[in-house]
C-alpha cells in the first residue's frame, strides 16, 4: 500500500466502483477502501436485482441511457452466464467487477473502514483507515464519497441533509432474500389465470430465455396477515427470476421506523428483515403457485438500505427535473427511473413514470460537495432534493454518476485537485466517449 493516492474512493458499491475504475483508467493513482471482503454494495452485499429502467425506446430501437463502465459490466456478465435480460447475479457481478479493477490497476483496500479525515479549511488532505493491523493515515488530492451514507462527508464536517424535508421521515428498508426450486412456468400460468391477484404489470407469459417479474399475491398476503403469519408492514410479495434455473429474488420484506445511518437501528433492521424473510418464506412455499417445492438459499449479506444523507452540493435535483426531464449545460449523466418512494407508516408510497421517451439529466454540479474544493459524491449520496433523489438512487444512474466523479476527479489530481478548476466541457467530452450523455 501505498500512503499517498492522486483519487481516493470510499465505498464499493457499483458508483464507487465506476469511479475508481474511471480515475484509474485516466491515469490516476486510484485507491478503492471497502468495508466489507468483497465489492459490490447493493448489488452483492444487498443481492439487488435486477437493474432497473435506463434506456429508452427510440422507434423499433432501444437506447441506453448509460453505457461506460455499466455496459461493460452487463457485458461481461451476460458472457459468462451470469444475466438474465437485466437480472443479474450477485457472485457475477463480484467476479467481473475483480476483474475489471485489477485490470485497471485500482488499489483496492478491503475488510477496511475510514474512522476519520483530515481537513485544512477548504480541501481533505487525507483519511484515517482502521482494519487488522490498526490505524493508518493516507493521502490524497481528491476524494469521492460513494459510501451511500455520506460517511466520508459526515467526518469532515461538509454539509449534508437527511430525509423528507418536513417530516425527516426515511424510506423504508428491505432485506432481499434468494430461493430456488420453482417452477416458473406454473407461477406464470397462475398470473395469466387469475390477473386479479397480481399487479398489472406482472409477467403473464413464461419464456426460459426471459426476466420472470411477478407482484401481488393480494389475496394470499391478506389471509397470512389476518391470521398474524406475516407482520403488517408486508404488503406483497415480489420477486423476479434470477440466472440459475428456478431461482428467485424475492424484494418483499418492507421494514419500517429505523434510520439506516445509525449502527443501532441498523441492528434492529437486519433482524426484523430475517425474521419478515423467514415468515413470508413459509406463507409463499405453503400457498404460491409454483413454489411448492421451493428452498431458502440465502438473505442479504446486509439490509438494503434505500435513504439516509444526501450531500448539499452545488446544485440539488429536484423532482421537478425529474418529471420534466430537465437539461444541464454541465450534463454528466442520463437517467429515467422515476420518482420511487417506500413511505413509512406516517405516509403513502410513491411510484412514478415517466413518458416513453423521455429522460432527465444530471448535473456535473450536482456531484460537487459545497464549501470544500476537493470532494465529490456520487451514488445515492448526491445533492438532491428527497423526491430527486428517490429517481437517482437505483444501480445503472448510480454508475453513471460514479464514472463522471471519477472522471473529474482524475482531471482535477492534475492540477491542484480543485474539481471547481476543470471546465465541464472537458469532463463531457469523456463521457460522451463511453456512452454515458
Amino acid at each position: 500500500m501505498n500512503t499517498s493516492y492522486d483519487v481516493i474512493v470510499a465505498g464499493a458499491g457499483i458508483a464507487g466502483i465506476s469511479a475508481s475504475i474511471a480515475a484509474a483508467r485516466s491515469g490516476a493513482r486510484t485507491l478503492l477502501v471497502e468495508r466489507y471482503g468483497f465489492v459490490g454494495g447493493m448489488s452483492t452485499a444487498g443481492m439487488v436485482s435486477p437493474f432497473m429502467k435506463y434506456s429508452i425506446q427510440d422507434g423499433e430501437k432501444i437506447v441506453p441511457l448509460v453505457g461506460g463502465t455499466f455496459e461493460e459490466i452487463n457485458l461481461r456478465m451476460a458472457a459468462i452466464g451470469g444475466m438474465i435480460e437485466n437480472g443479474f447475479s450477485a457472485l457475477a457481478f463480484k467476479r467481473v467487477v475483480n476483474e475489471m479493477l485489477l485490470d485497471a490497476d485500482v488499489a483496492v483496500l478491503l475488510h477496511t473502514i475510514i474512522v476519520d479525515v483530515r481537513r485544512d479549511e477548504r480541501k481533505l488532505q487525507g483519511i484515517v483507515i482502521q482494519n487488522g493491523i490498526g490505524t493508518k493515515y493516507i493521502s490524497g488530492k481528491v476524494f469521492i464519497d460513494t459510501t451511500g451514507d455520506a460517511d466520508v462527508l459526515y467526518l469532515s464536517g461538509a454539509p449534508w441533509v437527511k430525509g423528507d424535508e418536513k417530516s425527516g421521515l426515511l424510506q423504508a428498508m428491505t432485506t432481499f432474500f434468494r430461493l430456488g426450486g420453482i417452477d416458473l412456468a406454473k407461477a406464470v400460468d397462475d398470473v395469466h389465470m387469475h390477473p386479479d391477484q397480481y399487479f398489472e404489470w406482472s409477467t403473464k407469459v413464461y419464456h426460459p430465455e426471459r426476466i420472470v417479474s411477478i407482484g401481488g399475491y393480494h389475496d394470499i398476503v391478506k389471509r397470512a396477515k389476518e391470521r398474524g403469519e406475516i407482520p403488517s408492514a408486508v404488503q406483497y410479495f415480489f420477486f423476479t427470476s434470477l440466472p440459475g434455473y428456478g431461482e428467485t429474488s424475492f424484494n418483499t420484506t418492507n421494514i419500517l421506523g429505523l434510520d439506516g445511518s445509525s449502527s443501532i437501528d441498523l441492528t434492529k433492521a437486519e433482524i426484523e428483515g430475517r425474521r419478515q424473510a423467514m415468515k413470508s418464506f413459509a406463507v409463499i412455499k405453503r400457498e404460491c403457485p409454483g413454489f411448492e417445492n421451493s428452498y431458502l438459499i440465502e438473505t442479504g449479506v446486509q439490509v438494503g438500505v434505500r435513504e439516509t444523507r444526501r450531500a448539499v452540493g452545488d446544485y440539488a435535483v429536484t423532482g421537478a427535473d425529474v418529471r420534466g426531464g430537465a437539461q444541464f449545460r454541465d450534463a454528466v449523466a442520463r437517467g429515467n427511473y422515476g420518482v420511487d418512494i417506500h413511505g413509512q407508516k406516517e405516509e403513502k408510497s410513491v411510484m412514478e413514470y415517466l413518458a416513453e421517451g423521455q429522460y432527465y439529466e444530471i448535473p456535473l454540479r450536482a456531484l460537487i460537495v459545497r464549501d470544500v474544493d476537493n470532494v465529490l459524491t456520487a451514488g445515492r449520496s448526491i445533492s438532491s432534493t428527497r423526491e430527486g433523489h428517490a429517481a437517482l438512487r437505483i444501480q445503472a444512474t448510480s454508475a453513471a454518476t460514479g464514472e463522471a466523479a471519477g472522471t473529474l476527479a482524475a482531471m482535477a489530481s492534475l492540477s491542484g485537485g480543485d474539481v471547481r478548476a476543470v471546465p465541464s466541457e472537458k469532463v463531457q467530452e469523456r463521457l460522451r466517449q463511453v456512452g454515458n450523455i
